[in-house]
């Protein structure tokens, strides 16, 4: 297996993944608002952002003390790649980018452009369920021509906390309330609908969920609704790196109730996400910046 070149003085664009999306692929995550990918993350990749977590683990940013729930083996982050240079190789370089580029063009996407990273930490014996939900409510966006990634760099079963997903329900007419595992009050929007209690109902619902190994990822919709148990393993930790990706119609929302962004932001409500803190990594040439 090749390693990572020494990082070069200028970023050199994203990379290419072990074997491209299949067209199967693509039209899965169009129609079933998730699909998982087998083997396409290089292992380097995966070696470099084990470290990057483990740093992260020693020293949460700020907004990540804030949201990780430590005393019960949950820790979670986000924006990690403004401060740290190796979430921010793999932001630039890794096939991330390129992977998010074949699946958005499934929703005639010919642009991508990067959100943010969010770093998931689910310690053994974890008992911190992630509420079933979907991810567009966090933020202050609109568009469709989103994806997230979600990398995983351990062994992943249901019973390890591997994502539970309603498959179709990206397509559901109803936007629900943004409900974190703290049951953060503040991303609480009363004027959304409440999650239905999947839970007590799994029979009447069509749930998807993959075991799944380091190198493959799931690659899904903002608005397809999922979910995951805690971490009943004993000995396996369950790490993993996700990236929240844009196509070309999306645009930033001054909206209550959703992640706060970063100070120096330069966003402009009813724009494009843009500048140094959203780059745009690939075009319609696939492959130039």
């Amino acid at each position: 297996m090749p390693e990572i070149p020494p990082s070069p003085a200028v970023p050199t664009g994203p990379g290419a993944p072990l074997r491209p999306l299949t067209d199967a692929e693509v039209q899965a995550f169009v129609d079933d608002g998730v699909v998982c990918a087998r083997g396409v993350m290089p292992e380097p990749w995966l070696e470099l952002v084990a470290g990057a977590i483990e740093r992260n683990i020693a020293e949460p940013t700020a907004i990540g003390q804030f949201i990780s729930i430590p005393e019960k083996g949950f820790l979670n982050d986000i924006f990690m790649w403004l401060a740290d240079d190796d979430y921010r190789r793999f932001v630039l370089e890794s096939p991330a980018a390129t992977i998010a580029h074949q699946a958005l063009a499934g929703l005639g996407a010919t642009s991508v452009t990067f959100f943010y990273d969010q770093s998931f930490v689910k310690e053994p014996g974890t008992q911190v369920p992630t509420p079933w939900h979907h991810d567009l409510t966090f933020w202050p966006v609109e568009g469709n021509q989103v994806c997230s990634i979600w990398m995983p760099l351990d062994p992943v079963t249901r019973e390890t906390s591997g994502l539970e997903y309603v498959r179709g329900s990206q397509r559901w007419p109803q936007r629900f309330k943004a409900i974190t595992p703290d049951y953060n009050e503040y991303m609480l929007n009363p004027e959304l609908d409440d999650v239905p209690d999947i839970e007590a109902h799994r029979d009447e619902y069509d749930l998807v969920n993959w075991d799944m190994e380091p190198g493959d990822v799931l690659i899904f919709h903002p608005l397809v609704v999922h979910g995951s148990g805690g971490n009943a393993s004993t000995t396996i930790r369950r790490r993993a790196l996700a990236t929240r990706w844009f196509g070309d119609d999306v645009v930033y929302r001054d909206l209550p109730h959703t992640t706060p962004m970063p100070p120096g932001n330069e966003l402009v409500d009813g724009e494009p996400f843009r500048g140094d803190m959203f780059p745009r990594l690939l075009d319609a040439a696939r492959g130039t910046a």
